[in-house]
C-alpha cells in the first residue's frame, strides 16, 4: 500500500513509525479520495496535528499582526524566506516553528509578501514539542527557524514547492503524521498539557482553583508545574485564551465590542481593550482596520 495511503486510512499507522525518518523523505504521498481525507484529518487530529492551510497573500505587500493562541505552528515558504517581527527584533527563515505567546510581549507579525506561496500547520502544544525535541519553556511565539530543531524541513520545502497548489495540505498532513508517529519522544508533563487544554476549551474563563482542582494539584504548585514546562502560567493562558475568543467571535459577527466583551469573559469593554494593547500592541478599532478586509462572512462591531 503506498505510504500516502497508510497514513490516511489510519490501518497501517504502527508500519510508519518502522520507516526511516531521520534522513530523505519517503516516497511521494498517493493522492487521496474523499474517504481518506477525512481518515487523515482524524489520524492527525488525534496526534495534534489542527488546521492545515496552503496559499499566498493576494493583495500588496503589508504586515499582519497574529492573533493570540494557545496553539503552535509550523509556517514554512515555498518562496523568499519568511520575514517575521517580534519582540524589536526582526528575524527572516525559511520555516518557522512558534511557540506560546509570553508576558510583556506583544503577539508576533509577519511580512506578507504578494504572491508569496507558504503553508501553515497549527500544532497541539504538546505535538510540537516531541516534533522538536525542546521544552516549550524554551520556544516562545518568536519562533525558532525551523532548520535549528527540524533537520528535515528544508527536504519538505523542496517537495512542497514541488508539488500542485491542491496537493500541499495533503502532503503537509501526511509527513508531519509520519514524523509524529515515527518518534518516541515524551511531550512533558501531562498535568502542564491537560491544564492548556482545558484552559483553551474553556476560552479562558474557567478559575484557576478550579483548574489546579482538576489536576489533583494546588494552584501554587500548577503554577510551577505549567511556567517549568510550558514558560506561561494558568493565570497568563487564561488571558491570551479569553482575547483569542473574542477575536473569534468578533470576526464572527457581532453587534458591538461590549457584547464581544461580555460573551468572551470580561468584565468589561474596557478589559477586552486592555488586553487588546497588552498581548497585540494594538486597539479592536486599529485591528479591524489592519484586518477587517480580509476577513469574510462578518460586518465589524460597533465601536
Amino acid at each position: 500500500m503506498p505510504l500516502g495511503v497508510a497514513a490516511e486510512t489510519g490501518a497501517h499507522a504502527g508500519a510508519i513509525g518502522h520507516r526511516d525518518v531521520r534522513g530523505a523523505l519517503p516516497r511521494r504521498p498517493a493522492a487521496p479520495c474523499d474517504d481518506a481525507r477525512v481518515e487523515l484529518r482524524r489520524a492527525c487530529r488525534a496526534v495534534g496535528i489542527g488546521v492545515v492551510t496552503a496559499g499566498e497573500h493576494d493583495g500588496p505587500d503589508r504586515v499582519h499582526r497574529a492573533v493570540p493562541a494557545l496553539s503552535t505552528r509550523l509556517v514554512v515558504s515555498l518562496g523568499a524566506p519568511l520575514e517575521f517581527h517580534y519582540d524589536g527584533a526582526v528575524h527572516t527563515a525559511r520555516a518557522v516553528v512558534t511557540g506560546l505567546m509570553r508576558p510583556g510581549v506583544a503577539t508576533p507579525a509577519t511580512a506578507l509578501r504578494s504572491r508569496q506561496p507558504v503553508v501553515y500547520a497549527e500544532l497541539a502544544p504538546a505535538a510540537l514539542q516531541r516534533l522538536i525535541g525542546v521544552p516549550l519553556r524554551d520556544v516562545d511565539a518568536g519562533g525558532l527557524a525551523a532548520d535549528a530543531v527540524l533537520p528535515w524541513v528544508n527536504a519538505l520545502c523542496e517537495e512542497l514547492a514541488g508539488r500542485p497548489v491542491g496537493d500541499r495540505v495533503h502532503v503537509m498532513r501526511v509527513r508531519l503524521l509520519e514524523r509524529l508517529v515515527g518518534t518516541d519522544r515524551a511531550a512533558g508533563p501531562d498535568d502542564a498539557f491537560r491544564t492548556l487544554g482545558r484552559i483553551r476549551a474553556g476560552g479562558g474563563t474557567v478559575p484557576v482553583s478550579t483548574l489546579a482542582g482538576e489536576a489533583h494539584l494546588s494552584p501554587r504548585r500548577l503554577r510551577e508545574v505549567m511556567r517549568r514546562s510550558l514558560g506561561v502560567t494558568p493565570k497568563f493562558a487564561s488571558r491570551v485564551a479569553r482575547l483569542a475568543s473574542a477575536v473569534e467571535r468578533a470576526a464572527a459577527g457581532a453587534d458591538s465590542w461590549t457584547t464581544v466583551a461580555a460573551d468572551s469573559g470580561y468584565h468589561d469593554q474596557s478589559h477586552l481593550v486592555h488586553d487588546f494593547r497588552d498581548l497585540m500592541d494594538t486597539t479592536p478599532t486599529a485591528w479591524l482596520g489592519e484586518e477587517g478586509r480580509n476577513l469574510q462572512g462578518w460586518w465589524p462591531p460597533r465601536p
